[in-house]
C-alpha cells in the first residue's frame, strides 16, 4: 500500500492483519475516541465509522500482550546502538526521526529499557502511532521494511522484563537515611492517595539524579501499597516528564 492511500485503507488493513486500531487527532497523537486505547478494535464498521468522521485521523495501534514495542526517541538520546545487536524484525520510521522496533515477547515490562537513554516500552498498556500518519512537525511515520515481528532476544529482554525480585526485597524498617522516607511514604499510603504518594516520591527521587537503586525501591513500594505494574510505570515516568 503506498503512502498516498487514505488513512482509512491503511486502518481496514491493519484490522484485517488483527491488529487492534484507534483514531488519534489529526497531526496529532492525542485519542480521538471516548476511552482512549480501550476503544481499540479491529471492528471494520467501527473503524469506517470513526474516519467518515473525519478522513484525516491519524492511526493508532494497539499491540498485542504478546508484544512489545522499543520506541527509539533520538530527541532524548536514544538510538539504535544502544540495542546491541538485535535480530531483523518489524520496523518503522517515526516522525519524529526516531525508530519503532517490535518484537515478541511474553512477561511484564518496564517502562523503559534498562542501561538506556530515550528508549521506551510500548504494550498493550499503551498505543502507537503508525503509518501514514503525520507527525506534529509535518514528517510522516514510515515502515522501514515488511520483516516478520522476531522474538525479543535474551540479551533485551534481560532489560526490558520488569524487575520482579527487587520489588519483592523492600521492609519497612527504622533507618536514619534520607531516601528511608520518600519510600516509606509510597509503602505506606492509603487507597486513593497511592499514586500521589508515589508521584510526590518519584520527584524528589527524580531531583536527585533518578538514582536506578531509589527508583526501583519506589516500585517495590508502590507494589506493598498496592499499585499495579502498569500504574507504577505511568507514575514513574510521569514525574520524569515534569522534570523535564
Amino acid at each position: 500500500m503506498t503512502v498516498d492511500a487514505l488513512p482509512l485503507e491503511y486502518a481496514l488493513a491493519y484490522a484485517r492483519a488483527g491488529l487492534a486500531v484507534l483514531p488519534l487527532a489529526p497531526r496529532g497523537k492525542l485519542p480521538a475516541c471516548e476511552h482512549g486505547k480501550d476503544d481499540a478494535t479491529t471492528d471494520p464498521e467501527q473503524i469506517r465509522a470513526w474516519w467518515h468522521q473525519n478522513p484525516r485521523y491519524n492511526i493508532g495501534i494497539r499491540p498485542a500482550d504478546t508484544v512489545v514495542v522499543l520506541d527509539i526517541d533520538p530527541r532524548s538520546g536514544g538510538d539504535l546502538d544502544q540495542l546491541g545487536a538485535p535480530p531483523e524484525t518489524w520496523a518503522a520510521r517515526t516522525g519524529g526521526g526516531g525508530w519503532h522496533l517490535w518484537f515478541r515477547y511474553r512477561g511484564r515490562c518496564r517502562g523503559k529499557l534498562a542501561g538506556a537513554q530515550g528508549i521506551d516500552i510500548k504494550t498493550s498498556a499503551g498505543y502507537l502511532v503508525v503509518a501514514p500518519s503525520v507527525h506534529p512537525s509535518g514528517r510522516r511515520y514510515e515502515w522501514a521494511n515488511k520483516a516478520r515481528i522476531a522474538w525479543l532476544p535474551a540479551h533485551l529482554a534481560e532489560r526490558v522484563a520488569y524487575p520482579e525480585p527487587v520489588r519483592q526485597q523492600y521492609r519497612a524498617r527504622p533507618s536514619t537515611d534520607r531516601n528511608e522516607g520518600l519510600i516509606r511514604t509510597v509503602a505506606t499510603a492509603a487507597p486513593g492517595n497511592r499514586n500521589q504518594a508515589l508521584f510526590w516520591a518519584a520527584c524528589r527521587a527524580v531531583e536527585q539524579g533518578a538514582d536506578p537503586a531509589l527508583m526501583d525501591l519506589l516500585r517495590a513500594a508502590a507494589a506493598t501499597a498496592g499499585l499495579s505494574a502498569p500504574e507504577i510505570e505511568r507514575t514513574l515516568m510521569s514525574a520524569e516528564r515534569r522534570h523535564a
